[in-house]
C-alpha cells in the first residue's frame, strides 16, 4: 500500500507546519533580567557588628592563560564572579567584593558600602577581556555577613575567551577563606 496524499494534503502539511513555527516562537518571551549591580543590592540597615554569620570567600579568576610552554603567547579572558545567595528567607549583606592580582595588589573595590542581596538574589561582578590587569593569577576576596543563621553564599567565576576559531571557557569556585584575611 502507498502513500498518496495529493496536492490538498500536502498544501494542508505545510500550513500545518508554518502554523507550528509561527506559535512556536511567538510564545511569551520575557525580556532577560539586566539590570546593574546597583538596581539589584540594596544598601545595607544592618550594621556590621550585627552578624550571626559571616565569612570571607577567596575566588580564582584568570584574565589570561598562556598558550603551550611560551609565555609570549597567551588568550586574554573576560570573567564573570557571581555572588548568589542561597538561602530562601534571610537577605545577606555584601560588606566588600575586592578584586585583587597576581601579585596580591588590591586593584579595586566593586561595592562602596555594605549593601543587602535579597533572598535567592544573585549579582554578576565583570572584568573585562580586554582588562589584563589581574594576571593568570587574579582573585577576589567576597566579605559578607547575615543577621541570621545562613549557609554561606555561592561564589563562582566563569571565564570566556577565544583563541582563532576555539572558544575557552571554564569556571573556578570560591571557598570560605579561615581566619578572614583583613587588609
Amino acid at each position: 500500500m502507498r502513500w498518496q496524499i495529493g496536492w490538498q494534503g500536502a498544501v494542508f502539511a505545510i500550513v500545518v507546519f508554518g502554523a507550528g513555527l509561527f506559535l512556536g516562537s511567538y510564545r511569551g518571551n520575557r525580556e532577560p533580567i539586566h539590570s546593574t549591580v546597583e538596581e539589584r543590592l540594596q544598601p545595607a540597615v544592618a550594621a556590621p557588628g550585627e552578624s550571626a554569620t559571616s565569612g570571607t570567600i577567596y575566588v580564582p579568576v584568570y584574565s589570561h592563560l598562556y598558550l603551550g610552554l611560551n609565555r609570549a603567547s597567551t588568550v586574554d579572558l573576560g570573567a564573570t564572579v557571581s555572588v548568589r545567595n542561597v538561602s530562601a528567607k534571610q537577605p545577606i549583606i555584601l560588606d566588600s567584593v575586592q578584586y585583587y592580582d597576581s601579585v596580591g595588589k588590591q586593584l579595586r573595590d566593586y561595592l562602596d558600602k555594605a549593601s543587602t542581596l535579597p533572598p535567592m538574589a544573585s549579582v554578576e561582578f565583570l572584568i573585562s577581556r580586554s582588562d589584563a590587569t589581574g594576571g593568570p593569577g587574579a582573585n577576589f576576596l567576597v566579605r559578607w555577613h547575615a543577621a541570621a543563621v545562613v549557609e554561606e553564599p555561592l561564589v563562582e567565576a566563569v571565564m570566556l575567551g577565544q583563541s582563532g576559531n576555539a572558544g575557552i571557557s571554564f569556571t573556578s569556585r570560591g571557598r570560605t577563606v579561615t581566619p578572614a584575611p583583613q587588609r
